[in-house]
C-alpha cells in the first residue's frame, strides 16, 4: 500500500472539503492508497506540517481546497527542498481555484482520477521577495485593485464568496490609481495604474481568464497591466470580458511575457498572493521554472 496525505481546509471555499473528502476515501483506497488526514485548523497549518515531511514518508500530497491551500503546501515542500518529493493532487473544493481551471479538471470524479493516476507535469511557480518575507505564488501576484480589492473583501466575509464581486464594483466605482517605480526585466520606470498582475497561471479567481496565452508550463510570467487613462466604463469592460480572456484585445489592457519584475509602491501597501494578502512597501519577482510536480 502506498500512503498519501490528504490535507483538507474545512473552511475553504463553501466549506465542503471535509464532506468530499469522506466521499472520495474509499475511491483513494481502491486504487491501493492508504490516506493520512490532515485536517488543517488555523492559517499556515499545511505549510507547517509539509515543510516537516520526511522523504518518502509519503507517495504523494492531495489538496482539498483551494488557491490557498494550494499555497500554503507549495511553500512548505520549497522552505524544505522537497519539492521534486512530493507530486501533488488538487480537489477543487475553495472559492478560487485557478490550478484546475487551467487543467480543466473541476469535478471531483474527474480530479481524484488524475490525482491517483502518475502522470506528471513539472509546474512553474513565481518566486517573489517582499519587505519580511519570501513566498512562491502558484496563481497571481496582484497590485492596486488587485490587492486593495481584496483588502475590501475580507471585511466583507460575511456576504459569503459573492464579497469578491461586490468588492470589485465597489473598486471599479471608485477608481483608485497607484503609482509605484516599477522594473521589468530590468527596465525601470514611473507608473500611475488602476493594477498589475503578474500570472503564472491562465485563471485566478472564479474562473477569471487572466492571462489566456499563458499557463504554469511557459517559464514565463504574464503580466497585465491597466494603466491610468482608463475611464470607470473601460473598468467595467475589462471585468465583464475577463472571464472569457477577451480583455486582451482592449488597447488599454497592457499585456507582455517576462522573466522577472519588481514594484516599488513607494510607502507600505498591498499584495495579492494566490488570494492572500501581504503587506509590503516592495516585492521583487522571478519565474521558477519546473518547479513543482503536479498531478494531472
Amino acid at each position: 500500500m502506498k500512503n498519501i496525505l490528504c490535507i483538507v481546509n474545512p473552511v475553504s471555499g463553501l466549506k465542503k472539503s471535509l464532506k468530499v473528502y469522506y466521499e472520495l476515501k474509499d475511491v483513494i483506497e481502491s486504487h491501493g492508497f492508504t490516506s493520512e488526514l490532515l485536517k488543517t485548523e488555523y492559517a499556515g497549518h499545511a505549510k507547517k506540517v509539509v515543510s516537516e515531511l520526511k522523504l518518502n514518508q509519503f507517495n504523494r500530497i492531495l489538496i482539498f481546497g483551494g488557491d490557498g491551500t494550494v499555497n500554503e503546501v507549495v511553500n512548505g515542500l520549497y522552505q524544505s527542498d522537497l519539492c521534486s518529493f512530493f507530486p501533488i493532487g488538487i480537489i477543487p473544493t475553495g472559492s478560487g481555484n485557478s490550478i484546475v481551471h487551467d487543467i480543466d479538471c473541476l469535478d471531483y470524479n474527474i480530479a481524484i482520477k488524475r490525482a491517483l493516476s502518475d502522470n506528471i507535469r513539472l509546474m512553474d511557480v513565481n518566486k517573489a521577495i517582499f519587505d519580511n518575507e519570501v513566498r512562491l505564488s502558484v496563481s497571481i501576484i496582484g497590485w492596486g485593485m488587485f490587492s486593495f480589492g481584496n483588502v475590501l473583501a475580507d471585511k466583507l466575509r460575511f456576504l459569503g464568496t459573492i464579497r469578491y464581486d461586490i468588492a470589485s464594483v465597489i473598486k471599479l466605482l471608485e477608481k483608485t490609481l497607484y503609482k509605484a517605480k516599477i522594473s521589468i526585466d530590468g527596465e525601470t520606470s514611473d507608473i500611475s495604474c488602476a493594477f498589475m498582475v503578474g500570472c503564472n497561471s491562465i485563471h485566478t479567481g472564479k474562473g477569471m481568464k487572466i492571462a489566456p496565452l499563458g499557463g504554469f508550463y511557459d517559464e514565463m510570467i504574464d503580466m497585465v497591466i491597466v494603466k491610468d487613462d482608463v475611464s470607470r466604463l473601460q473598468l467595467f469592460a475589462i471585468f465583464k470580458k475577463v472571464y472569457t480572456g477577451e480583455h486582451v484585445d482592449l488597447p488599454y489592457v497592457h499585456m507582455s511575457q517576462v522573466k522577472s519584475f519588481s514594484i516599488d509602491a513607494l510607502k507600505d501597501s498591498y499584495f495579492n498572493v494566490d488570494g492572500e494578502i501581504i503587506k509590503s512597501r516592495k516585492v521583487s519577482t522571478q519565474i521558477l521554472p519546473k518547479t513543482i510536480k503536479l498531478l494531472v
